[in-house]
Parts: C-alpha cells; sequence; structure tokens
C-alpha cells in the first residue's frame, strides 16, 4: 500500500496487523515495512527487461535458457518466438528437437557437427544455417551457445541466442548480384573496345579456309590432280577452322552472364588462354605481349573467367598507356610467381607514361578514369573481384618508365599440402 509519512512524502510500505490475544480491552500490534528499495529495484528490473525486449525486436535477437536437469521451465525469449514462429503449444517443446526439425538438409551435416561441438568438453556452439518452418518460410540463422555444468562437470543447462540474419544474407545476395552484372558490364565494354582487334583475329583463318576451299576446286576440276594436294588443302581447312571456333568459343566464355563458380586454377596455364583473347588487340596496336611464368606454380581456388577479365583489363590499360610510347619500348610483361607467404603473385607492367600522383590517389574509385571515353569502372571492379578471392591489386612504378600492377591470391591448401610433401 502507500503510506504518508509525517512531512506528508509518500512511500510504499507493506502493512501486516494483528489482534493480540487474550487481553481486554482489545490490542493489536502493527508492523510497517518501507519497501521502497524493493519497489525502485522491480522497477528497474521491469524498465532493463523492456530495454532489452526492444533491443532484441531491433536486433532481430532472440536468447533462450534450457535447463537440461528439468529443475525449471525452458525460457524461450518473445523474440526468439517471433523468429521460429513458436506459438503457445510449442514453447514446451525442446528447442534442439524444432531446429532439428526445421534444420534444411542442405546445413544439416554442418548443423549436427555443431550440436557434437556443444556436447564436447569445448562447450561451444556457434553455427550459421538455414531453416524452413512449418508454413514454408525460409530464415538465416546465426546461434551460438554454450553449456552450464556443475562441480562434477555434469550439464546443467544450455544459454544460447538466436540472431536472425535473413536480411543480412538478402543484401548480401542482392549486393553479390549486383557485382555480377557489373562484372559483366565490364566484360561487354572491354570486347566492344577489342572488337577490331578480334575481327582480324578471326578473319584470318576465314580468309585462309577460303582460299584452300578455291584450292581445292581447282584440284579437283584439274584432269591430273593430286589427292595428296587435296588431303593437304583439306587439312588445313581443319585447321583453320578449329582456330576461329577456338577464338569465338573463348570470347563466348568470357561475355556470357554465368554463375560464379570457383575450381582450382593454373595461373600460367590461365594466361596462356588469355593470349588469344589479348594478342589480338596488342598486334592491333604495335604491342609485344610476353609472359614469364615461374614453373610449377600452385593452383589457385577462384573463377578463371573473372580472373581473365582481371587480367585482360589490366593488359588493355597496359596498351593504352603505351599508345604514345616509341614502338621499341611498347611491350606488355606477364609474370607469375609464388611469395615466401605462399601466395601466388601475377604482375602486368608496361612501358608507358607511367601514373601522375594525383591519378594514382583516386585510381581505384568508381567511375575515375583518365580516358576520354573510359567508364572508370575496369579497376574498381577488377579490385573487388580480387578482395573476393582473398587477395589484394595494388600498383608500383615500373623500372625505367611505366607502372606494374600487382595482384595477389592465395595458393589452394591442397596444392600446398602436396607441394610440402
Amino acid at each position: 500500500m502507500q503510506a504518508r509519512r509525517k512531512d506528508g512524502s509518500v512511500f510504499a510500505c507493506e502493512l501486516a496487523v494483528g489482534k493480540v490475544q487474550g487481553v481486554e480491552p482489545p490490542r493489536f500490534i502493527g508492523f510497517i515495512h518501507d519497501i521502497t528499495p524493493r519497489k525502485l529495484a522491480d522497477e528497474r528490473l521491469r524498465r532493463s527487461e523492456s530495454e532489452l525486449r526492444l533491443a532484441q525486436e531491433l536486433a532481430n535477437l532472440g536468447n533462450y535458457v534450457v535447463h537440461l536437469d528439468q529443475s525449471e521451465p525452458d525460457y524461450y525469449s518473445p523474440q526468439l518466438c517471433r523468429i521460429l514462429g513458436i506459438g503457445a503449444a510449442e514453447v514446451a517443446l525442446p528447442l534442439t528437437a524444432l531446429l532439428e526439425r526445421w534444420v534444411h538438409p542442405g546445413d544439416r551435416e554442418k548443423f549436427d557437427e555443431a550440436c557434437r561441438e556443444l556436447e564436447s568438453p569445448a562447450n561451444a556452439f556457434d553455427c550459421e544455417y538455414c531453416i524452413v518452418l512449418e508454413d514454408g518460410t525460409t530464415r538465416y540463422l546465426h546461434h551460438i551457445a554454450q553449456v552450464t555444468r556443475d562441480a562434477q562437470g555434469n550439464p546443467l543447462k544450455h544459454i544460447g541466442t538466436i540472431h536472425d540474419v535473413s536480411d543480412r544474407r538478402a543484401t548480401e545476395d542482392e549486393a553479390r548480384q549486383l557485382q555480377e552484372r557489373l562484372t559483366h558490364f565490364s566484360r561487354l565494354s572491354t570486347m566492344g573496345e577489342m572488337a577490331a582487334g578480334l575481327a582480324h583475329e578471326i578473319n584470318q583463318p576465314l580468309t585462309a579456309i577460303a582460299t584452300y576451299a578455291q584450292a581445292c576446286q581447282r584440284f579437283m576440276r584439274s584432269p591430273n590432280r593430286d589427292d595428296a594436294d587435296v588431303l593437304e588443302a583439306l587439312a588445313q581447312i581443319n585447321a583453320q577452322a578449329l582456330r576461329a571456333g577456338e577464338v569465338i568459343r573463348r570470347l563466348r566464355n568470357f561475355v556470357k552472364n554465368r554463375e560464379v563458380k570457383r575450381e582450382p586454377v593454373d595461373c600460367n596455364r590461365l594466361l596462356d588462354d588469355l593470349r588469344t583473347l589479348a594478342e589480338t588487340d596488342a598486334r592491333l596496336h604495335n604491342v609485344r605481349l610476353r609472359i614469364d611464368a615461374e614453373p610449377a606454380l600452385p593452383t589457385v581456388y577462384a573463377d578463371p573467367i573473372q580472373l581473365q577479365q582481371v587480367v585482360l583489363n589490366l593488359v588493355r590499360n597496359a596498351i593504352d598507356a603505351m599508345s604514345e610510347a616509341p614502338e621499341t619500348r611498347r611491350e606488355v610483361l606477364l609474370s607469375t610467381r609464388q611469395l615466401p607467404e605462399g601466395e601466388i603473385e601475377i604482375i602486368v607492367a608496361d612501358h608507358g607514361s607511367g601514373l601522375a600522383p594525383e591519378a594514382a590517389e583516386h585510381l581505384f574509385n568508381p567511375f575515375f578514369t583518365t580516358k576520354s571515353g573510359g567508364t572508370g569502372l575496369g579497376l574498381a571492379i577488377s579490385r573487388s573481384i580480387v578482395r573476393a578471392h582473398g587477395g589484394r591489386l595494388w600498383h608500383t612504378p615500373n623500372e625505367g618508365t611505366g607502372a606494374r600492377f600487382h595482384f595477389t591470391l592465395p595458393a589452394s591448401p591442397m596444392t600446398l599440402v602436396s607441394k610440402g610433401e
């Protein structure tokens, strides 16, 4: 009840009154207990719980306590119930049983492994997995938990938090799709700039095919024809057709929009495959293309088409940088090597005019370009591709004149192990 002091102030109290038995006239005894501190503590606790509940709602984070010894009912926070869509009937069910029922088959093995870790001496559970609820809703959860044990080491309860990261995953997927579209746009832009060189490269085998076909016709009309000459001409037609087909195949692989697919990649082989696309542009501008590859490099786990995009973009920039250089200096050097840390480094070096200090500072910023017709996206996209593969991209001055662009990629663990053995 509320009581009033002599000075008029009001305070919370507990009042207990009892009658004294066997006395006349009747007497009563009363106890007044000032419970203001307890009321304040209760209010602070309610306010704290309210703030915690609000914070959990804002963070989309729920927590729980599972009593393994069943000494107390399990506790699921209101936000956890909202995340999992748990109703009153399901609150009584074990949380692990619900999660095991809902976990996505693709994440089942990862979830089970994390559960085994929780029961091990490590007492830790830290796993991100996908669940599919009864209504078909898909949610991505980041689940952290630990076990509390008694003095004898027996497990008493599981205490954990579950963070709904579905929005974050959706944002990451949208960002990844945007990155893929930008990369595809950059590839198309690069191929548009190389169209003249590629047309020349494809025209050469087509012209040869036409020439050998005409020769076959002449041989066939000749009364004294030599079948060996006809067979040789047909062989040349076949070889030139394969050459043209290889150029077109690599061009199609390079420009098509596709899912990112990582696989073991031999960087030296990557540069050899890229030569077909890069040399056409180099010959068109009277630039020599030279490859200096360190043998027996470990493979890298990467998307080969995206790596080709990075190297081709750097090669085109190098060619453009030497547009006003003397022909004796027009050479682009592609080199590979393994660093002491185990990373694979690819270097594209030119002998152009180099980079001005003011340009070098903003070189990797989107839409910054030193070319009159450039988009300013090539280097920005190249850096994001390299970073997505766990590497880094930077530039240094070349010896004498020009610039060197370096990028690194982590070597595949399997190849490092094999090389160590």
